[in-house]
């Protein structure tokens, strides 16, 4: 079996990262009709889900970033509910404008970092806060899945 050269893995995982985000600006525009309250779990309404999106990039970013440089990705009693609770609630006071705004820099981000990538930096690994072990190339998968995970609970909900 013949391994993909990671120049087609920088390139699928592009494109499932801008389909992720084409996905996500669709169910913000339908926010926009005023649905945004609308409760999408227990806990957060589809607008805050989508601060949380926001907010969960900076997050994965900082895992590639650590990972490359070989240290450490755990913090002793760190929480990652709390933690995803906080930053939701740092940006209840937004604007639905101010939330994608925040999404689409952040993907911008996350796609400039993915071409910073060099040959021996896709397979450094470590734990990701989720409670798994991870790679570099493993952070950039866990995004898109991740969001697929939410936009079916917005789908579900709305």
């Amino acid at each position: 079996m013949t391994e993909t050269p990671r120049s087609e893995v920088r390139e699928q995982l592009r494109q499932r990262l801008l389909q992720s985000q084409q996905a996500v600006l669709e169910v913000a525009a339908r926010l926009e009709a005023g649905i945004g309250g609308v409760k999408v779990n227990p806990h957060w309404t589809a607008q805050d889900l989508l601060a949380h999106l926001a907010a969960a990039e900076l997050g994965h970013c900082e895992v590639v970033r650590r990972l490359r440089a070989g240290q450490d990705t755990t913090i002793a009693g760190f929480d990652l509910d709390a933690y995803n609770n906080a930053e939701v609630e740092a940006r209840r006071h937004h604007t639905l404008g101010d939330l994608v705004s925040e999404y689409k820099a952040n993907r911008a981000a996350t796609l400039e970092l993915l071409d910073t990538i060099d040959e021996g930096d896709w397979d450094k690994a470590g734990p990701h806060p989720g409670g798994f072990d991870t790679t570099v190339e493993g952070v950039f998968r866990v995004i898109t899945i991740h969001e697929k995970r939410h936009l079916r609970e917005l789908q579900v909900a709305l």
